[in-house]
């Protein structure tokens, strides 16, 4: 039979138990563009304070459940640089003896590069993360005017 009498067209399916980490791998389907969204705003909304700190039961158990990192796009990446650069504010602890230490022109030099990606990426982004970018933006440029004062 030749190629062009065959129409059947077929899909491929990943079926194996277990990520390519050796975890389970959970039956879920891709995360559509509104989820994205729903999981970004959720990000943006959460307080430093609430993220750093562990839940009662983690505390309890001392230990923490590995979870699997989140997908990479565009928004993670944005709010990866974002974290770091309230780390470099001062607004995130790593231990709750430790003081938390200000790096302000780290802090600015993170900010300035999540503006320069703005900048660069303009006209190719898609809504949401148009506003994931100028959201960010302004909280980091107002956390740093607090900060700085």
């Amino acid at each position: 039979m030749e190629e062009s009498e065959r129409k059947e067209e077929f899909k491929v399916s990943d079926k194996r138990r277990f990520t390519t980490g050796g975890e389970k791998r959970e039956d879920e389907q891709a995360e559509s563009p509104s989820d994205k969204e729903q999981r970004v705003e959720e990000l943006l909304g959460s307080t430093v304070d609430e993220a750093s700190k562990p839940s009662e039961s983690e505390r309890e158990s001392g230990n923490r459940q590995q979870q699997p990192p989140p997908p990479l796009d565009f928004s993670t990446f944005i709010l990866s640089m974002a974290n770091t650069a309230l780390f470099q504010l001062g607004l995130i602890k790593l231990s709750e003896e430790e003081e938390p230490r200000k790096d302000l022109q780290a802090a600015r030099q993170t900010i300035d590069l999540i503006s320069l990606l703005e900048e660069k990426t303009r006209g190719n982004l898609t809504e949401a993360e148009k506003k994931v970018l100028s959201e960010t933006l302004f909280q980091l440029r107002m956390a740093f005017v607090e900060a700085s004062k």
